[in-house]
């Protein structure tokens, strides 16, 4: 043909001629055969592979698109790429397309659109609803958060579905939530501190003179409680509850009040409480003697009022009476009551001041001086 260009030619290799048109015997011929090759494949449907959707660790999704032989792939029709895997794709519709590598007119597209989604919203933050710190009587801690609806809960130790934890051992512990649907979804609140134990209540107990009453102080050791915050409870030998709600034990007075006849030594129960830490200690309390409230002076005139030396309530082993002298003028074992100014044969004494020496059960002494006062 007189026209350079041929067209419609199949698959093949070709060997290309050119003659004289003037003398058919003037020909030549191409060196080497010039091939049509094969009509090029089309792209089947684009199938989607995998899909990654965005989470609270991951903040963006990817697609990952079924893999066809000798194609480039692309997520907007515009620009390819030889992987199948699109990664770091924000939040949208995508439709996608496969394209032969060789021919760019061999396309094909995916029926439906793949959505990436939003990167989920994070829980709100965890609140403690309330807290209960170890006492004496229970020496583990709770916490409880506030509910939240799809979320599980962690204080540090794994999650869990209920919002309250039992059992807590002292220490500073992290508070978390996290969607059921989505662990990556998490969020932290404050830290809460479960105490220590509280110390047990630990006390001791001192006597002084207060007035001539005999009075009995309780007092903490190793700082274990707050003396204004607990309730103190005293009770006699029987069971019997006495004083007030003090540290303070007026004995003397206790003494005064009771119709029975004391012996000593007494014994009473001192019980400390705290009721915010539960904690609860009871210690006995011996009195062996009371001599805050011994006479100055006995005036034996028969009116009632002084008329013996009285150390009935003092558990008094012996006393003896002396003169300004030193004499030893009146003494008496097991003594309770029975001078009243007379010497120890009888006779009484004349009015003036005399020295004595008491001695107790307990083994302790005590001496002073006593007016005798007689009325002419």
């Amino acid at each position: 043909q007189l026209s350079n260009v041929f067209n419609g030619l199949t698959p093949n290799d070709y060997t290309l001629y050119v003659r004289n048109t003037a003398d058919a015997t003037c020909t030549s011929v191409s060196g080497t055969a010039t091939r049509i090759n094969a009509i090029p494949t089309a792209p089947t449907v684009v199938i989607v592979s995998s899909v990654v959707q965005p989470t609270c660790g991951l903040p963006s999704g990817s697609i990952t698109i079924t893999s066809q032989a000798g194609m480039e792939y692309s997520i907007d029709g515009t620009t390819y790429q030889l992987s199948n895997v699109f990664t770091s794709l924000t939040p949208n519709d995508y439709t996608l397309y496969a394209r032969n590598a060789a021919d760019a007119t061999c396309t094909n597209s995916s029926i439906a659109k793949t959505t990436i989604n939003a990167r989920p919203l994070t829980p709100a933050v965890p609140v403690v609803l309330s807290t209960v710190q170890p006492t004496c009587a229970s020496p583990v801690g709770r916490i409880e958060i506030n509910s939240i609806i799809g979320v599980e809960y962690s204080i540090g130790n794994g999650y869990q579905t209920s919002p309250e934890f039992l059992n807590i051992l002292p220490g500073n512990y992290p508070i978390s939530v996290r969607f059921q649907n989505d662990n990556s979804c998490e969020t932290n609140g404050a830290n809460q501190i479960i105490e220590e134990i509280p110390p047990q209540i630990q006390f001791e107990s001192s006597w002084t003179c207060k007035s001539n009453d005999y009075v009995v102080t309780a007092t903490p050791l190793s700082n274990s409680y707050e003396p204004n915050a607990v309730e103190y409870i005293w009770k006699d030998k029987n069971g019997n509850s006495i004083g007030t709600n003090s540290n303070v034990l007026d004995v003397s007075e206790v003494v005064n009040a009771t119709s029975e006849i004391e012996s000593f030594p007494l014994e009473y129960s001192l019980t400390i409480k705290s009721t915010d830490t539960d904690c609860e200690t009871t210690s006995s309390i011996i009195v062996e003697s009371i001599y805050c409230d011994i006479q100055k002076g006995i005036s034996p005139d028969g009116n009632g009022s002084n008329d013996f030396f009285d150390l009935r309530l003092m558990n008094v082993k012996k006393l003896e009476v002396f003169n300004r002298y030193g004499l030893q003028v009146y003494s008496q074992a097991d003594y309770a009551d029975q001078w009243h100014g007379q010497m120890n044969n009888g006779e009484e004494l004349p009015s003036a001041t005399y020295y004595y020496v008491i001695e107790f059960k307990n083994g302790q002494s005590k001496t002073g001086w006593i007016y005798l006062i007689r009325e002419n």
